[in-house]
């Protein structure tokens, strides 16, 4: 054995003592009187630190019809004959009501090519759009008519919050808002569909909303 091998050798060992020490320290201290281990993951540290999440900052993006401008121009560059499915968009949990009101977000919107018979997935962030995927897509049932898009993403969560969901933010804490434009499939209206989601009681509230006169189409709360 070389001289190499036997100072690895010794490293070894003196590791092997300290981790055993180690050990050893931590058994007998999680007997003494007044001291309760804990495993790291109990339901209640989790719910915990659900309940010390910090509000989210405002997200870095525009409201849906800004956001729109600068998906078009993406689309159409792919496919000149683009139009669009629909548009996501989701908050940060733990977002403040202010925030949430600017309706402003990172947004995703589908957009679809009657002649390729195809989609593409466009992005929206800080204002730069991009294509993050595109496929196949069997002709949808209803196509998206812009022109009857008369409320902005802002204009739909402040309805939702004078219809509760101020009320809901202030009682459950931290939550998490996602809301969808599309249409309907049978008479083409143009729809959003909102909903806060209570992260600890996994209570949500939800909201569908014509997007061209405003009016409250279905409001619900689960208890």
């Amino acid at each position: 054995m070389n001289r190499l091998e036997w100072v690895l050798g010794i490293m070894l060992a003196l590791l092997l003592v300290i981790v055993a020490a180690l050990a050893l320290m931590f058994w007998f201290r999680a007997d003494e009187p007044g001291v309760v281990a804990v495993p790291a993951n109990t339901a209640t540290e989790v719910a915990s630190y659900a309940n010390k999440v910090e509000p989210a900052p405002a997200a870095e993006g525009q409201s849906a019809k800004l956001a729109f401008v600068a998906a078009q121009r993406t689309a159409v560059a792919w496919q000149p004959d683009a139009e669009l499915l629909n548009a996501t968009a989701t908050w940060p949990q733990g977002a403040t009501e202010k925030a949430l009101r600017q309706g402003e977000a990172a947004w995703g919107f589908n957009f679809y090519s009657p002649a390729t018979a195809s989609m593409a997935l466009i992005s929206v962030v800080d204002n730069e759009a991009g294509l993050i995927m595109q496929g196949a897509m069997e002709t949808p049932t209803q196509l998206f008519d812009t022109n009857g898009w008369n409320l902005d993403s802002s204009d739909a969560v402040d309805r939702l919050m004078q219809e509760g969901g101020s009320a809901f933010i202030n009682v459950e804490g931290v939550t998490a808002l996602t809301m969808t434009l599309t249409t309907d499939a049978g008479n083409g209206r143009i729809l959003w569909h909102i909903q806060l989601a209570a992260t600890q009681t996994l209570r949500t509230m939800t909201l569908s909303l014509d997007a061209t006169s405003g009016e409250i189409l279905a409001i619900n709360q689960t208890t």
